[in-house]
């Protein structure tokens, strides 16, 4: 019994460990993304400098 609970706990680290892995990804490209960034490469296209002072 000790076995089958030592087998669920490293399952459980690895499925932690990956979901946490997932989220500081996702978070770390949401921090950095950036309006700029979307008009440049996304949208190819520029808006006046008083739009872009908003960030």
């Amino acid at each position: 019994m000790a076995a089958e609970y030592a087998h669920l706990a490293i399952w459980l680290i690895g499925l932690f460990g990956i979901v946490i892995t997932v989220s500081v990804c996702v978070l770390k490209f949401v921090v950095e993304d950036s309006f700029s960034y979307d008009q440049t490469f996304l949208w190819r296209r520029k808006l006046p400098a008083e739009c872009l002072k908003k960030e």
